[in-house]
């Protein structure tokens, strides 16, 4: 499951009693009636072996965590596709493969190639390094730009304009076709460029060595992309920030050529602005690119119904992990090994089912989820099949584990044993009425307890990119865990009891639904 720092993750926790000694675990729901003879060959033919082969393989330290764009993610796509492959079911990704591919693309500022050039007027060059020097106004979403400035530099003092003060640091400056220096107030660490953007500045140099220490705007994170066709320029229009922050002592070097200093400026309440006249500067920050190809893997089983045939349910996990880090391999056995087990199951027992429904069955293991859902958004943004002849997306990740959270004896704690039978519904009741009924009656053949408190990580996996196109969904989630996005979460801790019965139950979803005769009936979106 994607992680993630923009905002915090809220738990919505039932009280429980805050007795010394941890609560008895609450009896384990029990099936109340047998699968359905049209597919209960499908349904038998899960099996805990199975399971536990195909997750055993995928959290093998020798996939090294598999992160999109690396060998051993690459390992795992195959193995996935040639399980695909020996049960029947049929490519759906580029050019009758099972792989559906894109890059991963990474731009950084390239600072070793980049540089400060200070020529004073007496024709002495000083080309000082950017190293630990420098950083760029990061702006979300940006597609970053080599930064190449040759113009004339002024200082603007504390950078403070008359909007924002009664007099106006800028005030008889060409700052249109100037770089700016300004030196905030001590104390003052937001909208240090405010001032000089308000003044039409396009290039401002503002003093921070917090800011510098932060790096930000230096490395940026990956996003999806096309394959290149050959060509190593950038798929997208690129745009730059107007705004560096240099450290202090990158400052006073380019002061010093003008027989300044920053001592000498903040000794003044009021700086009075000045142009760097006789001083030639060139600032360069080049930008590196680095492209990675991945892909999602995709395949299909047909309808039986002639017509029906051209619409499908979905059933989907992410394939990917987030790697190793300093040597530790992070192997992500329920992240989300146990959700593409599950997804593989489900094939398996579509593949293995005597009567196939009417609606055709896509089998989706998503590639980058952990980088930021990229995979499914690619598959969304792409698809093989038509989105709007998808009945249903169903997306398991992070279905192996029993939840656990808080320390023991805390009020609100739940013990592994608390959650042997528990399973997060997320999203059924989203898009249509109809579903999270069905959702129950099918757990009659299964008996797992449903918990709907994890609304709240509905935007976390790969089901979100259908939902928001207006496919219903449910994501199917065991909890957290404190092995969460650790090298500790290993094939040992997965239940695999408890694995089998989603599987099952998402079989049996899915068959009734690609079964039905009219699509569910959507009342939002």
């Amino acid at each position: 499951m994607r992680s993630t720092l923009a905002c915090a993750l809220f738990f919505l926790i039932p009280a429980k009693s805050a007795a010394a000694s941890p609560p008895a675990a609450p009896p384990a729901a029990q099936p109340v009636r047998p699968a359905p003879e049209s597919y209960r060959s499908g349904f038998d033919a899960i099996s805990e072996a199975d399971l536990r082969a195909w997750l055993g393989f995928l959290a093998a330290d020798e996939l090294e965590g598999r992160e999109s764009g690396t060998k051993g993610y690459d390992v795992a796509a195959r193995y996935v596709a040639s399980v695909l492959e020996s049960l029947g079911v049929a490519p759906l990704g580029d050019g009758g493969t099972y792989f559906q591919a894109f890059d991963l693309v990474r731009r950084e500022r390239n600072l070793e190639e980049g540089f400060l050039s200070i020529r004073t007027a007496s024709g002495v060059e000083e080309r000082a390094s950017l190293a630990g020097q420098i950083a760029v106004r990061a702006v979300p979403g940006e597609i970053p730009a080599a930064i190449d400035w040759e113009q004339p530099w002024v200082c603007a003092g504390r950078g403070e304009s008359a909007a924002e003060d009664a007099v106006d640091d800028f005030h008889g400056l060409d700052v249109a076709q100037s770089v700016v220096l300004v030196l905030p107030r001590p104390g003052r660490t937001e909208s240090e460029d405010r001032g000089a953007r308000l003044a039409g500045a396009q290039r401002i140099v503002v003093v921070s060595d917090k800011k510098v220490a932060d790096g930000v705007g230096i490395r940026f994170r990956e996003r999806a992309e096309a394959c290149p066709d050959g060509s190593s320029e950038p798929t997208a229009a690129a745009t730059g920030p107007s705004t560096v922050y240099v450290s202090r002592k990158l400052a006073d070097q380019v002061l010093k050529a003008r027989g300044s200093s920053l001592a000498e400026i903040e000794s003044s309440e009021r700086p009075q602005p000045f142009r760097l006249d006789g001083v030639q500067l060139h600032l360069k920050i080049p930008v590196r690119e680095t492209r990675r190809t991945t892909r999602n893997v995709a395949g299909i089983l047909q309808g039986s119904d002639p017509v029906l045939r051209g619409e499908c349910v979905a059933v989907g996990s992410h394939l990917d992990h987030v790697g190793t880090q300093n040597g530790t391999v992070f192997p992500g056995a329920d992240d989300d090994a146990s959700g593409v087990s599950a997804v593989l199951g489900v094939a398996k027992a579509f593949a293995k089912n005597p009567t196939r429904p009417r609606r055709s069955l896509v089998f989706l293991f998503f590639a980058a989820e952990e980088k930021g859902l990229f995979g499914s958004q690619w598959y969304v943004d792409h698809p093989p099949v038509a989105l709007a002849s998808m009945a249903l997306e169903l997306q398991m990740d992070m279905v192996g584990r029993n939840e656990e959270r808080g320390a023991p004896g805390e009020p609100n704690a739940e013990t592994p044993a608390d959650n042997e039978d528990t399973l997060h519904v997320v999203g059924s009741k989203r898009h249509s009425l109809e579903l999270d009924p069905w959702v129950t009656s099918i757990n009659d053949f299964v008996g797992l307890r449903f918990e709907y408190d994890e609304e709240r990580v509905y935007s976390r996996s790969d089901q979100y990119n259908f939902g928001s196109r207006g496919v219903p969904v449910v994501f199917f989630f065991s909890g957290f865990h404190p092995d969460y996005h650790q090298p500790t979460d290993t094939p040992k801790k997965i239940n695999f009891r408890k694995l089998g019965l989603v599987t099952r139950l998402v079989f049996a979803l899915g068959f009734e639904v690609a079964d039905r005769p009219a699509r569910l009936r959507i009342h939002r979106v």
